[in-house]
């Protein structure tokens, strides 16, 4: 039998791996569209407030047209703030303050290139690239993983929160038919509750004694906990500040609704666990066959490590395990 051309081998794979990617990268498209399509759908009903893009925002509203429709500079802010987090300081400043960090972007910017240098140093002595190569990827990962654990730690305290605000409600309510102001029952909150909520409600409170109006503190928080759920509890208290109405069964509806997507969550959890587990099987289990393979025939593998090609092939089996990995992440979730 005549042997392979590796040439052809290698255009074969080569075109196999573009039509896998190019499938991969579709289905994320898809499904980051109709995720940016709810989240606007939800900033339309929510506060829908501008973050700014490289503390510019002043610059910004001055290169805006006329007609209010970001120019060429505004957008080319937002896309470069969109892959590089640390372009963004007002949201790097958000989230450190949700996340219950005391840390300036400075000290941040100090720690990600330490990092980064860290990193480069191991990837340098590691895969036969230059330095500089190697830099330049690790900062990017380092980046990205820091702004990661920073969104996490917000997303902890923002669910920890969450959990706390129906009974919070609860005491907002009983103090509203009882005759109390609604900034009276916030300090109760503030008082009686433990951190997260105790904290944020007592500064609302503070704020509020100080002078400030109780929708603008509100918001603050609101924008802080990024949740539509918090967004709600503004919008109630400021229409009936402003209108009137019966504020109590509003914040009744909401502490029900609240209670039954919690109960739906953890549904979707018991239900979602097989997959996920499946998941983290199916992840797993190339890495664990190349340790095993690299034990019991070290040579048969050693190409992937020595070799430039089995280098390309090694990273473009990584990358289709994050795309998969990434892919069966966002069918697990589901928008409650």
């Amino acid at each position: 039998m005549r042997d392979l051309d590796p040439v052809l081998v290698l255009q074969l794979f080569a075109v196999a791996t573009v039509i896998v990617f190019g499938l991969g990268i579709g289905v994320i498209l898809t499904v980051m569209k109709s995720d940016r399509a709810h989240k606007a759908r939800l900033k339309r009903v929510s506060r829908g407030r501008i973050v700014g893009k490289l503390d510019l925002e002043e610059v910004r509203l001055k290169l805006q047209r006329p007609d209010k429709n970001p120019g060429l500079a505004v957008r080319l802010s937002d896309m470069l703030a969109g892959f590089i987090p640390i372009l963004n300081t007002q949201r790097l400043r958000e989230n450190f303050v949700r996340g219950g960090i005391e840390a300036t972007i400075g000290r941040y910017l100090a720690l990600n290139v330490f990092l980064g240098f860290v990193v480069a140093g191991i990837a340098w002595f590691v895969l036969p690239y230059h330095f500089i190569v190697c830099l330049i990827g690790a900062m990017f990962v380092t980046m990205y993983l820091m702004d990661a654990y920073v969104r996490m730690k917000g997303d902890r305290m923002a669910a920890r929160f969450m959990g706390q605000l129906p009974d919070a409600l609860d005491t907002i309510i009983r103090g509203i038919r009882s005759g109390i102001p609604v900034s009276e029952c916030i300090k109760t909150v503030g008082k009686e509750f433990d951190d997260p909520i105790g904290a944020y409600f007592a500064s609302i409170g503070e704020r509020v004694k100080l002078g400030e109006s109780l929708d603008v503190a509100l918001w603050g928080v609101a924008r802080i906990v990024r949740r539509p759920e918090m967004d709600f509890l503004a919008i109630s208290i400021t229409i009936q500040m402003e209108t009137g109405g019966s504020l109590a069964e509003a914040l009744a509806g909401l502490a029900d609704l609240l209670r039954k997507r919690q109960q739906m969550r953890l549904k979707i959890r018991a239900i979602s666990s097989e997959a996920k587990a499946s998941a983290l099987i199916i992840g797993a289990l190339p890495f664990f066959m190349l340790a095993l393979l690299s034990a019991m025939a070290p040579q048969y593998v050693a190409p992937l490590f020595s070799d430039p090609r089995g280098n390309v092939m090694l990273g473009i089996g990584l990358l289709s395990i994050c795309i998969g990995a990434f892919v069966m992440w966002r069918m697990t979730q589901f928008e409650i």
